[in-house]
């Protein structure tokens, strides 16, 4: 059997030595340990794993994580060379031209189909070359195409429609900016700098936007113009490396294929805008597997959770909050039912190891609160929006998710013996309380952002929807008819159940970019930090923001350090400028005071003597630690005006700021109101420039 992988059920069949409990038996050997008692450690469940045609003994341990990295590094240096192939192209853009939707549906087939296709070569002696190198060949190219699938996915559903922009989904508007600013900050000065704040330690998980930083320099981007690219370069990445992964648990190549293909789609429809929590949704329903797995003595299981809830801690704490206490909620029902505090023990041996490793992003932030005299004031919870006050149901979105939900939560019940339903069923359970707690604590005062488990939610129906479907595809009708279902209407039955699975995830997929098309279109609409709009219509203001900069750079020739006092989002998204105040609140660094600061800015707006708003900057900094404005970027007009733009504050008119409020638990979170600031408070100990709309004052003192 060269190329005919073990069955499950060939008697005998046995992992390699120190597999996981339930990562390396098959067949007999499950069979006979199957009888254990539910909840003693290293117990496998007979049906813990789908089987399937091309069932086999899992990888070694090694193996899985060489096959990870490299599968990871494959898919993202491939979708990077695909990016960069796209953008000597000249495709119109998505919001006037259909012509990018039309690829994207051809490209997106062809992965499926190809994928598809392969797989089955592969699973059928009958249609495999005769000769040993044509089958080589042939599991080879296979290999390639399945590790690749989901980094085909990412490029047809994404790369291909944004391909004219150089923007990201979304574009800069809303939250995109303030990700545009920390990715830019990362690019001009990797480390643990806070995106606005000067001096302050990041509260935001770093680990995307510091890789991201360190992307931009070696392919020379701006901060902002990496946004795209790393995020495609990181989505397909992490969903190449789930095909080893799934290989691992499952123990088989096909149900690992379209479990990483499935899961990146269903994000990829889902919530791609946020790429850094996209990652970390993509492995949580493995996590969960190998948690499991991990508290009943598999040692590499455990291993593999400790070091994805230590990862995913610096990338997006909300996703690794839930899986950790879905693995305590585990670990206490193991402890239980096995009357063993072996399980306990793991936790906390996982905990440890886990805690170890968010530390490295955290510890400057945590130790800054702890020595803080300030305390902190975050506001980063202050936020309902309708769906926060629903219970996900992404199953709705689109009929294939649907079907796979249905039939998941079906599978769920019938293999509650299983444990890799069961780990899927405590997942889906802990989602949905902490959304139900996240309504609850609105009481408090604050939320606990259950609005964004949809995102995981969505990852388990699928995985938990692909097993279902092997699982019957393999034995589930058998058993059910096995009168009717001889061998060869089994096997008939399982051809049409492949080409309809085929068929409808080719409708699913092909969907992604439609149903992504308001945060593409915003993408071609916005305009870049070049002052470009890709859809070649007129840009708006951000035009003269080149002109601003020179400006500011013109007195302070180092970014790096130089605080500016601007309401103009875009613009701190684009240059690395350190901030005097963020953007809005529930963005803003805990330690950074918001409110405060937001108090200070209005009392000098009622100054009109120059030396007394200079000398009430400089007691702020005196008082409160706070790096005073280096330069003000503001809506107004000067008089007096030279060539170059330069003139004098006109005495009777005013600047404008825009200032952002909390108003939670008002929907909008956020209230936008404008304070102006008497002109000719600036007539001394400031150069005033007037760049188009904007009054650029940079302090000479």
């Amino acid at each position: 059997m060269s190329d005919t992988e073990t069955p499950a059920g060939a008697a005998g069949s046995r992992g390699p030595a120190g597999a996981d409990g339930a990562d390396g038996l098959t067949g007999a050997a499950v069979a006979a340990r199957a009888t254990a008692r539910p909840g003693t450690p290293g117990r496998t469940d007979a049906a813990d794993t789908p089987g399937a045609p091309d069932r086999r003994t899992p990888p070694g341990a090694v193996a899985t994580v060489v096959a990870t990295v490299v599968a990871a590094v494959a898919g993202g240096a491939a979708t990077l060379v695909l990016w960069y192939l796209l953008k000597t192209t000249h495709f119109p853009s998505f919001n006037a031209s259909f012509d990018s939707k039309a690829l994207a549906t051809a490209t997106l087939c062809v992965v499926v189909v190809v994928t598809a296709g392969l797989l089955h070569l592969r699973a059928h002696p009958t249609w495999r070359p005769a000769t040993d190198r044509g089958r080589r060949v042939l599991r080879a190219v296979t290999e390639a195409a399945a590790h690749l699938a989901p980094a085909g996915l990412v490029v047809g559903a994404l790369g291909l429609p944004l391909s004219a922009s150089r923007l990201y989904l979304g574009g800069i508007s809303v939250d995109q900016a303030f990700r545009t600013q920390f990715l830019t900050r990362m690019a001009d000065t990797p480390g643990y700098a806070d995106m606005a704040y000067p001096g302050q330690p990041s509260f935001y998980p770093g680990l995307w936007f510091f890789t991201g930083g360190l992307f931009s320099r070696v392919t020379g981007l701006a901060g902002w113009a990496v946004f795209q690219p790393w995020a495609l370069v990181t989505l397909a990445a992490a969903g190449c490396a789930l095909v080893p992964v799934w290989r691992r648990i499952t123990g088989s190549f096909t149900v690992a294929t379209a479990a990483a293909t499935v899961t990146t789609a269903v994000v990829l429809f889902i919530a791609p805008g946020e790429p850094y929590a996209a990652v970390v949704g993509m492995g949580v329903p493995a996590a969960l597997v190998l948690g499991r797995r991990g508290l009943h003595g598999g040692r590499f299981a455990l291993l593999g959770v400790t070091v994805f809830l230590g990862l995913s801690a610096n990338l997006y704490t909300l996703f690794t909050g839930v899986t950790a206490l879905t693995l305590i909620a585990m670990a206490l029902a193991a402890a239980v039912g096995g009357r063993t505090l072996a399980p306990l023990w793991r936790l906390v041996a996982a905990g440890v190891g886990s805690g170890v490793l968010a530390l490295v992003g955290w510890a400057p932030y945590l130790y800054r609160v702890l020595t803080s005299p300030t305390g902190v004031s975050g506001r980063a919870q202050h936020y309902l929006p309708l769906e926060g006050t629903e219970l996900p149901t992404p199953f709705f979105a689109a009929p294939l998710l649907a079907i796979l939900g249905a039939v998941c939560v079906i599978w769920l019940i019938v293999r509650s013996r299983s444990g890799t339903a069961r780990a899927l069923t405590w997942g889906l359970l802990a989602s949905y309380v902490w959304v139900v707690l996240s309504m609850l604590m609105t009481v408090t005062g604050t939320t606990l952002l259950g609005f964004r488990m949809g995102l995981p939610i969505a990852a388990i129906l699928g995985v938990g929807g692909v097993m279902a479907v092997v699982d019957a595809r393999s034995v589930g009708l058998r058993r059910l008819y096995p009168q009717v279902m001889t061998p060869r209407w089994a096997h008939v039955t399982n051809r049409v159940l492949t080409v309809v699975a085929v068929v409808a995830a080719l409708s699913f997929v092909v969907q992604i970019p439609w149903h992504q098309r308001d945060e593409i279109d915003r993408a071609y609409t916005d305009v870049d930090g070049d002052g470009v709009r890709a859809d070649q219509f007129p840009a708006d203001d951000t035009v003269y923001y080149k002109d601003v900069d020179a400006e500011i750079l013109a007195h302070r020739p180092d970014r790096t350090g130089t605080v500016v006092l601007s309401d103009e989002q875009s613009f701190m998204a684009y240059y690395p400028y350190h901030a005097y105040q963020a953007m809005t609140a529930h963005y803003a660094n805990p330690l950074g005071q918001f409110d405060a600061r937001n108090s200070e800015i209005e009392s000098w707006t009622g100054i009109t003597d120059p030396d007394r708003l200079r000398a009430a900057m400089d007691a702020a900094t005196a008082d409160k630690g706070w790096a005073g404005p280096d330069a003000l970027v503001l809506r107004g007009s000067l008089t007096g005006l030279d060539r170059d733009g330069y003139g004098r504050p006109d005495p009777g008119t005013t600047f404008s700021y825009r200032m952002a409020d909390d108003i939670y638990p008002n929907n909008p979170n956020v209230r936008f109101r404008t304070v102006a600031f008497h002109a000719e408070a600036f007539a001394t100990g400031w150069s005033l420039r007037e760049v188009g709309p904007f009054v650029v004052a940079v302090r000479t003192d």
